[in-house]
Parts: structure tokens; sequence; C-alpha cells
């Protein structure tokens, strides 16, 4: 069975996620600045900043997880193609 291959950064569905986790993100702040100035509920504020936590996290873990996956496939090309060993 071949090793499924990461998306590198500049793939197309690499970047509709990161894409996908700014809106995310923009929405969360929306919903924290609605919750507090629009609507005067601390839940709605909380719910904002609670999706803005989350979004942030999974938006840093996918940046950190494609600049990894770049690195491995650059040292993998400056090799001749072969993979770094790992044993």
């Amino acid at each position: 069975m071949p090793d499924r291959i990461p998306p590198l950064p500049d793939d197309g569905i690499y970047r509709a996620i990161l894409l996908v986790m700014v809106l995310t993100i923009l929405f969360g702040a929306l919903a924290t600045l609605a919750g507090y100035y629009y609507f005067q509920s601390e839940a709605v504020s909380r719910f904002g900043v609670g999706v803005v936590m989350v979004g942030g996290l999974i938006y840093l873990v996918f940046r950190l997880l494609g600049r990894r996956e770049a690195r491995r496939r650059a040292g993998r090309d400056e090799a001749g193609g072969e993979p770094p060993d790992r044993g």
C-alpha cells in the first residue's frame, strides 16, 4: 500500500481549508462584536470568542503541518528524490 502524500501548502485543497478557517475566524469576530454592541448579550459574545479561539488554533495547526510537509519535500528533492531515512 503506497504512502499517502499530504498536500503541499500551495495545493488547492489546502488553500481551501485555510480559507474556510479564515472565514470562520471572521465570523467569530463578527459574532463577538454583534453580541457585545448590537445584541448586548454576553452569551453571543462568548460564543464568538470561542469560535475565534478554536478556528485560530485549527488554522495554526494547518499552517504548521503545511510548513513541515514543505520542508520535508524540499529535503527529499535535495536528496535526489529519495525519502529521508526514518530509522
